[in-house]
């Protein structure tokens, strides 16, 4: 580290006296040795410890720390999510239904996703603002490798798997996850709008078992009415895909401003299973019973939507602002018009 620090302090010095300092060049070659050489240190570091504890301890270390964060996260307070939501809440807002049926003790909640996930974040905020439930949201491992990674788990969203999971129920909290995951999220336009896509997904029921997790089925109707598929990308031409991924990318647009509904259903117990999670028939039992009533809570959402008078209210809202809004910048357009005529008529 010594000679290296050295030699790159030398180079500058050569560089500075010969003017050649002053091409992009060796400016850039520059940054890119005294990088690697800040990053030595920490490279040593990590293959001391690799060599004296064995990647299995150092893993080990990594889980651990982990679980630490996932137990001592702390909810953020009501008034953020207020905040940061209130100009999405402007456009989009929520009718509740079935909240009387959530308890307060921890539960598993099962719910449809909709194309793009529009509906997560006020789904997560309204439970959390007449309830005081924060739900702690399962999500894929992709996420957490993107930009957006830090932010959820700012939000309380945890890598989706058994081992979190029993963190979690062990720790007695209140979990969302979402059995279509990325399939429901990235719909292709020949899905019918709200359509689950489980598959033969039987984790999330194998967990609630394994824990005597009462399980509250949940919907969302309203989202995917306001998004049109303009078409549907393809991932062929992309190298590098993970398998299992959707084979295309819905490229929507919106069509309207509507509200949005979320059902809350009669909490499931698990307790009679008798924490037997690896009994398939238990599973396949209790995740058929789930997507029945999240099915049935789609289908009822769809009636109301159907018959509520304010389902475009939003929309109604925006287009008379709009409206007015307009109407004075043309009033005031012609009061100035009219002021410049008054004006050459006096003279």
């Amino acid at each position: 580290l010594k000679f290296g620090g050295l030699a790159l302090l030398g180079g500058v010095c050569a560089g500075t006296a010969t003017g050649a300092w002053s091409d992009i060049t060796m400016r850039t070659r520059f940054c890119t040795a005294l990088l690697s050489l800040l990053n030595a240190p920490v490279c040593m570091k990590l293959s001391h410890l690799d060599a004296t504890l064995g990647t299995s301890r150092l893993m080990e270390i990594e889980e651990e720390a982990m679980r630490k964060d996932i137990v001592n996260f702390v909810p953020p307070p009501l008034s953020v999510f207020d905040n940061i939501l209130a100009p999405m809440h402007q456009v989009l807002r929520a009718e509740l239904s079935g909240i009387e049926r959530v308890p307060t003790g921890p539960c598993l909640y099962v719910m449809n996703h909709s194309l793009v996930g529009l509906e997560m974040p006020s789904f997560i905020h309204s439970l959390y603002k007449e309830k005081g439930i924060f739900l702690r949201g399962l999500a894929d491992h992709l996420h957490f490798a993107a930009p957006h990674g830090s932010l959820l788990r700012a939000c309380g969203a945890v890598d989706g798997t058994r081992a979190n999971v029993d963190v979690l129920m062990e720790n007695k909290q209140n979990i969302l996850v979402y059995p279509g995951g990325g399939a429901e999220i990235m719909k292709h336009s020949s899905v019918q709008k709200y359509t689950l896509m489980w598959k033969e997904r039987l984790g999330f029921a194998r967990m609630a078992i394994k824990h005597a997790y009462p399980i509250i089925p949940c919907a969302c109707v309203g989202t995917e009415d306001m998004l049109d598929i303009v078409m549907d990308l393809p991932l062929s031409f992309l190298s590098g895909v993970q398998a299992g991924a959707p084979p295309s990318i819905p490229v929507v647009a919106p069509n309207s401003l509507q509200k949005m509904y979320f059902w809350f259903g009669d909490p499931i117990p698990t307790a009679q299973y008798k924490g037997d999670s690896e009994n398939t028939d238990f599973a396949k039992e209790v995740r058929d019973k789930i997507k029945a009533a999240v099915e049935a809570g789609i289908k009822e959402m769809q009636k109301r939507q159907g018959s509520d008078p304010d389902r475009y209210v939003i929309q109604q809202l925006a287009q008379d602002a709009q409206n007015s809004a307009a109407e004075s910048l043309k009033t005031a357009l012609m009061g100035r018009a009219f002021g410049k005529d008054w004006k050459d008529h006096a003279s």
